[in-house]
């Protein structure tokens, strides 16, 4: 019966994750301009964001093996939001670049877990339909985020767009903190 609403946490978290993950691609026109830097040196917040968090992913797959899925989605959550909410305060290209490192390592957090969290949680001949409607939110957020993004920049400055979705990624934690259980499966008993 709780299933509905876990997927429902499970799909925010998606959702937020994907929506500030690409957000900065548009308004790096903005970024250049309010924080004075050359072109060619703002493609790094893309690329170091997708670096970093391609290795968290990597190393946090075997620890949410280890440690439980429940906790990997509440630290990555966690680690997402206060991110986010620190871009408030990039007022360099380096802060700036500091906190969408930060953020990559939250992201990279949560990438494997939701799914891997339905294939634990989910019984096999509902899981097709439970990992479809979770990894929907990364197209909607995709798609939502963007131009919502782009017009919080234009208004409200470059920073609005992660401090904005600061707040969906902080109720998707609490979300999983009141709702998400830890699904009883064997856990590692080593890291690989």
């Amino acid at each position: 019966p709780r299933t509905p609403l876990i997927l429902a946490a499970l799909w925010l978290t998606v959702f937020t994750s994907a929506s500030q993950t690409i957000i900065v691609t548009p308004i790096l026109p903005l970024v250049g301009a309010a924080l004075r830097v050359p072109e060619g040196q703002l493609g790094w917040l893309v690329t170091a964001y997708a670096w970093v968090l391609a290795v968290s992913a990597l190393v946090m797959g075997p620890i949410s093996d280890h440690i439980g899925r429940r906790r990997v989605l509440l630290l990555g959550s966690g680690t997402l939001a206060v991110a986010l909410a620190l871009h408030a305060l990039a007022d360099s290209f380096g802060l700036l670049l500091a906190m969408r490192v930060l953020a990559g390592v939250g992201g990279g957090m949560l990438s494997g877990a939701a799914v891997s969290f339905v294939g634990d949680y989910v019984p096999y001949e509902r899981r097709g339909w439970a990992t479809g409607w979770v990894m929907s939110g990364v197209p909607a957020g995709l798609v939502l985020g963007i131009p919502l993004g782009r017009m919080l920049a234009v208004v409200l400055g470059y920073k609005a767009p992660f401090v904005a979705f600061a707040v969906p990624m902080a109720l998707a934690c609490a979300f999983v903190a009141a709702l998400v259980p830890q699904p009883r499966v064997a856990r590692a008993g080593h890291l690989s």
